[in-house]
C-alpha cells in the first residue's frame, strides 16, 4: 500500500469542512497492466439533492529543499492519473491537492501556464486552519 501524505488527514478534514463526506481514503484503478491509487474519493449532497463525486490526489511537500521535484512529480502523476480515468471512461473530476505554502512558493507564472495548458483541477488547503482556501478549475 503506497504511503500516505502527511498533510493527508488535514485535506480530509478541510473537504469534511465545506460538507464533503470522504467515501474511500483511497481507490484503485486498473486498466491494462497498470495500476493506480487515488488518495481521496468524496461525495457532496445526497438524500434528494445534486450530489457531486471528486477524486484527490494529495502532495504535501514537506521537504522545502526537494519541492521542484516533487512538483514535476505531482503534475506527471496527475496527468497519469487523469489519462487512466479517461481510458475507463470514468468522468469524475480528479483534484491534486496541496498546501497553501506550497502553491504561494511553486506557482509561479511558468507553473501556473504549466497547470492551465494541462487542465490540472487544484485544491489550496490551508493545513493548519484545515480549510481549502481556494479550487481551481
Amino acid at each position: 500500500m503506497p504511503a500516505v501524505d502527511t498533510c493527508q488527514p488535514q485535506v480530509i478534514r478541510a473537504l469534511e469542512k465545506e460538507g464533503w463526506r470522504i467515501l474511500l481514503g483511497e481507490t484503485r484503478f486498473r486498466k491494462y497492466k497498470r495500476s493506480i491509487m487515488i488518495d481521496i474519493r468524496a461525495v457532496h449532497g445526497a438524500n434528494g439533492s445534486s450530489k457531486q463525486i471528486l477524486l484527490a490526489e494529495v502532495k504535501c511537500f514537506g521537504n522545502s529543499s526537494e519541492y521542484t521535484r516533487d512538483l514535476y512529480t505531482a503534475i506527471g502523476q496527475y496527468i497519469v492519473y487523469r489519462a487512466m480515468l479517461n481510458e475507463l471512461n470514468d468522468a469524475t473530476p480528479l483534484y491534486l491537492a496541496i498546501p497553501v505554502v506550497a502553491y504561494d512558493e511553486l506557482f509561479d507564472a511558468i507553473i501556473q501556464r504549466a497547470v492551465n495548458d494541462a487542465k490540472i483541477k487544484l485544491i489550496v488547503v490551508d493545513i493548519v486552519q484545515e480549510v481549502i482556501v481556494t479550487w481551481k478549475e
